[in-house]
């Protein structure tokens, strides 16, 4: 099960919980905030093997993503 599927289920997992800890947060806090897609803890399965460490990027957290991805005709120019 993926982190949002078991959030969603009302389970904390251990990545949350050593989320929670790093975020100095409540654990419940990081798995209302997954269960609700406010907050994502990246794992690529491919690296699992390693020495991943959890951590997590959303609104509750300490790290954030802010992107404006495209253009605008009203304030761009192309030509510098």
């Amino acid at each position: 099960m993926t982190q949002i599927e078991q959030a969603r289920a009302g389970q904390i997992t251990p990545e949350m919980q050593a989320v929670a800890e790093k975020e100095r947060l409540a654990p419940e806090t990081i798995r209302d905030e997954v269960a609700r897609g406010r907050m994502i803890i990246p794992a690529n399965r491919v690296h699992l093997a390693g020495r991943l460490e959890p951590m997590c990027i959303g609104v509750a957290a300490t790290t954030k993503v802010n992107a404006n991805i495209g253009n605008s005709a009203v304030t761009s120019d192309l030509d510098g």
